[in-house]
């Protein structure tokens, strides 16, 4: 089985011309689709409630307005992985609170409940008369993403509105086309692809990509048209081999030919490859007809032997961002061509197709998309409304980038001391590993070490990087660091302790108690340890020290006279860089 992507436009499935037979479509739909679930009176008055709101209003399209909301709900009945009466119901309406002059969140809520009137108001985008049009998107940029945060169906209804609206970009002027596709591209995918939903996050790229890069759009597809002819038989000659290697085995799967999409492709090119030098145009996908993980690695393994294996990721033992579990694969095939491998159980790939989605019911609740407790969301919708008050027309970017580091569009996965493994974004430091452990590390982190070597807390971390935090208890934030962090957890975590000390900035600040004060140190005990204690402090720092051994450990008493409590902290850097340091504590009166 070969699976092509191909770009949708509303005329293939035609609808406006008759609300009456529009009805009867909708209701044999959602019938269809929640069974035993479905609430006829619910989506019937939503049907009508919606009609007659848009009444006498056309889309670009020509088309009743009406169809637009109506797609947007058979959207999510028939493509995405999961729905239910008030998302379908709520889908319906989304335009009305915003468009409909006699339409509000009350009026919605008397008639159709909270829950539908919340996910409608969540969905709507928000305007200021008197603000600029991006102070507006900011705002609503917030408001999508707590939305993310708190209730999922409301991120359902908002893409698959963005979805319809991305197949019907053909009727708006160019500038317009490039504006929404440029928006959709950044904000709308990462969370598409955030949430594992593959099928649509490939849609959007793909459209987005359209109205962008018309040519180069042009280009790949015709690229990939005589790509699939030239390799067609030769990808049929190699999963040939790859079957005949697995039944021989008794490795139960099924096998399916993947064609990568023109924007994965565009990516490909934009790492330095030319068309000419793309082999994988395709993947081959194969599923274990069963649930048994050992199967994977056990059909892996069958295929090294019988081809060149070039890598293999497992993602399997290290699960994607996107929900995804497989094990990835390049192999040379018998001509040389290196083509993608990609195999997982069942269960597996039913989490591919559907993400985050797989293992979620509205039984269980309102889901929430990202890891963020009601203390973060509103610490971050606080943050928001400073920056929007404080940066103006700047606040947009700021939002946005704050948004996209949460969706984790490109992680890293690190460990900790003990195996543990963590998923930061890309570009996180050592002090964003602090505030992903907790607050209070974060708070009281002062360096780190990565795979052994100590480095500043501002050190950007890498995949597969083995990170232990560094602290001190009388360690306190710096306004700077605001420049070291990515996460929101990192972010908030300094946003909170500058609320609540004002006017805190310890960069400038000296502190009378600093001349004279003692730390509390312990090690192993080495050659040249004294020595190289002496140079990290500096003779004219130190006042008296006093070291005791036993075995071969030591601990100490430094007395040190500084004036700055930087320095203190650069001090406490250097202290760690000695091999065998095991501690430094900085001692208030009350300790000695």
């Amino acid at each position: 089985m070969e699976i092509l992507f191909e770009l949708e436009y509303e005329e293939k499935m035609p609808i406006g011309d008759s609300a009456d037979e529009d009805f009867s479509l909708f209701i044999k739909s959602a019938k269809t689709r929640l069974a035993d679930d479905f609430n006829d009176e619910m989506l019937s008055s939503a049907y009508w409630f919606c009609v007659n709101n848009h009444k006498d209003v056309l889309r670009k399209s020509g088309k009743p307005y009406y169809s637009h909301p109506l797609k947007v709900a058979l959207l999510l009945i028939n493509i995405f992985p999961i729905c239910d009466n008030e998302t379908i119901a709520a889908s319906l309406m989304h335009d009305t609170i915003e468009d409909v002059e006699d339409v509000s969140y009350s009026k919605v809520k008397d008639s159709f409940g909270k829950v539908v009137a919340d996910i409608v108001d969540g969905v709507t985008k928000i305007s200021f008369e008197n603000s600029s049009k991006s102070i507006g998107k900011a705002y609503t940029y917030k408001k999508i993403f707590t939305a993310l945060a708190k209730d999922i169906r409301i991120i359902l209804v908002k893409l698959a509105d963005r979805l319809h609206n991305m197949r019907t970009l053909h009727y708006l002027k160019e500038h317009k086309q490039k504006e929404i596709a440029l928006e959709t591209l950044n904000f709308y995918t990462p969370i598409a692809h955030k949430l594992g939903l593959s099928r649509i996050k490939q849609e959007l790229e793909n459209l987005s990509f359209y109205f962008l890069d018309k040519q180069t759009y042009v280009a790949i597809r015709n690229a990939l048209t005589d790509k699939r002819k030239e390799f067609l038989k030769y990808i049929q000659l190699f999963t040939d081999l790859i079957q005949q290697s697995l039944n021989e085995q008794f490795i139960d799967h099924t096998l399916s030919i993947v064609h990568k999409h023109e924007y994965e492709i565009y990516k490909i090119m934009q790492d330095g490859k030319s068309l000419s030098d793309i082999d994988n145009f395709y993947s081959i996908v194969i599923i274990i007809n069963s649930n048994n993980i050992t199967e994977c690695y056990t059909a892996h393994g069958i295929l090294a032997k019988a081809f060149t294996t070039i890598n293999l990721l497992d993602y399997i033992s290290n699960p994607k961002i996107d929900w995804n579990r497989s094990l990835n694969s390049e192999l040379y095939g018998p001509d040389g061509k290196r083509v993608e491998i990609i195999i997982r159980t069942q269960e597996m790939e039913k989490v591919a197709e559907e993400g985050f989605f797989s293992v979620y019911t509205f039984e269980k609740g309102n889901a929430r998309g990202l890891d963020l407790s009601d203390e973060d969301i509103t610490n971050w919708e606080e943050w928001v409304e400073d920056i929007i008050k404080s940066r103006g027309e700047e606040a947009i970017q700021m939002i946005w980038n704050s948004v996209k580091v949460n969706l984790f569009d490109s992680a890293i996965t690190v460990f900790t001391k003990d195996g543990i493994s963590l998923v930061l974004p890309d570009e996180a430091s050592i002090l964003d590993y602090a505030f992903s452990l907790s607050e209070q590390d974060g708070i009281s982190c002062i360096a780190g070490k990565v795979n052994g070597v100590t480095h500043d807390i501002g050190h950007k971390l890498k995949e597969g990087d083995q990170v232990e935090i560094i602290t001190s208890p009388n360690s306190q934030p710096k306004p700077d660091w605001n420049r070291f962090v990515v996460t929101n957890k990192a972010l908030l975590g300094l946003y909170k302790f500058f609320k609540e000390n004002p006017g805190l900035d310890i960069t400038n600040q000296r502190d009378s108690n600093i001349d004279d004060f003692k730390i509390r140190i312990t090690g192993e005990d080495k050659e040249k340890m004294l020595q190289r204690i002496t140079e990290a402090i500096g003779k004219n720092n130190m006042l008296h020290i006093q070291l005791d051994t036993t075995g071969t450990l030591f601990s100490g008493l430094i007395t040190l006279k500084m004036q700055e409590r930087k320095k203190l902290d650069l001090l406490f850097l250097e202290l760690f860089k000695i091999e065998g340091m095991r501690s430094v504590e900085n001692l208030k009166p009350d300790n000695i």
